[in-house]
């Protein structure tokens, strides 16, 4: 590494790292040693390194000051990243992109171009292309902290949780007080489970930001995951607090709902209902819900409903015992009732289409389908739903456009590879289908579809 270089020559990325990280990092070495720090500088010299043209470590107390850098940048390449970014804030993705492509060829090695890329690719939904740039980003500069973070949610979004974790963890090391980034860290170790982990990030969070909700909402969602109501009610009444007219005071509300100490589920079916003691049933019947329980729920849900029956929410949730209890029309119903009491809720379209498709009312989960992604729903599994009705009856250039665009937004989504491969098939690209056939035969997912994705090869052979 040439670290002669003028540095007004160079386009910099300064950071440090702190003592505590370090030790971290590098557990084996006594960082009041002069020799084994020498070695730690050897080895992070190693991993930052990058594409760069300059690299200098130095040691400020106990901490480490890291400072990257490259030539700058044709100017007529900045030209166009500014030009870009501006088309990139009016929504003009490809316009925007045109241009970094032209910028990245007069200057390839500029971190910032790339990066700007794989934002423009996360928006946009293009969650595959977006990964490719930020690895690149940090491939050129690995001390480009905002690229772990995007790497982070992209992997999230595509619930490929172990590698969230990963990314979102390498970014805390460079900038260790970003509250965004612990917060998304604490919902991946929720969603793993990982619960003191989780409450570890949330309330690192709060530490430094004290005021930020979605860390009380997250820390709130644990202690109730664990059932610590107290825990849970002192959290989600946080939320109320700090964001009482918010979408997160709604949910916190909600939340609230079940952390009630009455408890009705011993003889429910006779305890009379009453403004008493109607928020228990509900909540006793969420309870029911999270822990499997699905005919106690029902049971519960139902007593509820017949006090307060324009509650679409617990309609929603009804629907989906009924469903997981193997009762298709009473699910079809309860979903029917809860769009009826709100009729503009994305999710509760996406759901029905979920629960049609499941009881095998193809035109019908379709229809509602494309509802959903006409109130905004613009998910995998939804373009899925509705490029499988498109296919299904017929319209397969329809079909093989939202399947196509269900496999961009998540490739993990299996079922969408298989219709997508259909669509293919039935276009005449053979070679495109068994790709995405294989796919499926590649994932480490155990599903049914592998069977059918085997046979669907054979048949083509």
């Amino acid at each position: 590494m040439n670290n002669q270089a003028p540095l007004d020559a160079l386009k910099t990325f300064s950071l440090t790292i702190a003592a505590s990280e370090l030790n971290r990092i590098q557990p084996d070495l006594d960082f009041e040693n002069e020799a084994e720090r020498r070695i730690a500088v050897a080895r992070l010299e190693d991993r930052y390194r990058g594409g760069g043209d300059y690299l200098d470590l130095s040691w400020q107390n106990r901490d480490l000051k890291v400072t990257w850098g490259t030539q700058r940048s044709d100017p007529a390449s900045e030209k166009m990243n500014r030009d870009a970014l501006a088309k990139a804030r009016q929504k003009e993705f490809e316009a925007a992109l045109a241009l970094w492509r032209k910028a990245i060829e007069l200057s390839p090695r500029d971190p910032d171009f790339h990066y700007n890329m794989a934002l423009v690719f996360f928006e946009s939904r293009d969650y595959t292309r977006g990964l490719d740039k930020c690895i690149e980003t940090i491939r050129l500069c690995p001390v480009y902290y905002r690229a772990y973070f995007v790497l982070g949610s992209l992997y999230s979004k595509m619930r490929q949780f172990q590698q969230s974790e990963k990314y979102l963890k390498e970014g805390l090391i460079l900038q260790p007080s970003n509250v965004m980034a612990m917060v998304n860290l604490g919902a991946v170790y929720s969603v793993q489970k990982n619960y003191s982990e989780a409450i570890r990030c949330f309330e690192r969070s709060i530490a430094v930001s004290p005021k930020e909700t979605r860390s009380y909402l997250g820390l709130g969602k644990v202690y109730l995951a664990q059932g610590d109501m107290d825990n849970a009610s002192r959290c989600f009444k946080a939320v109320i607090k700090l964001d009482a007219d918010g979408k997160f005071a709604d949910i916190a509300r909600k939340s609230l709902r079940m952390v009630t100490p009455e408890t009705v589920t011993d003889g429910a079916a006779t305890i009379p209902v009453n403004e008493e003691n109607v928020e228990a049933f509900y909540a006793e019947g969420l309870k029911s819900f999270i822990s499997g329980d699905y005919a106690t729920a029902v049971a519960l849900y139902q007593r509820y409903l017949a006090q307060r029956p324009g509650e679409a929410d617990v309609w929603a949730s009804l629907a989906s015992c009924q469903l997981r209890l193997g009762q298709a029309d009473a699910a079809m119903e309860a979903i029917r009732q809860a769009i009826k009491h709100a009729p503009n809720k994305a999710a509760l379209y996406k759901q029905a289409s979920i629960i049609f498709d499941a009881a095998e009312r193809d035109t019908e989960s379709g229809q509602y389908a494309l509802k959903a992604m006409e109130l905004g729903k613009q998910d995998s599994v939804t373009l899925t739903l509705a490029g499988k009705n498109y296919l299904i009856s017929g319209k397969v250039q329809e079909g093989l456009r939202f399947l196509g665009e269900a496999v961009k937004e998540n490739p993990n989504n299996l079922q969408a590879r298989y219709y997508y491969a259909q669509a293919l098939k039935q276009t005449g690209d053979r070679e495109s289908a068994r790709q995405n056939l294989e796919e499926i035969l590649w994932s480490k997912s155990e599903t049914p579809l592998k069977d059918r994705a085997r046979r669907e090869i054979q048949a083509m052979a």
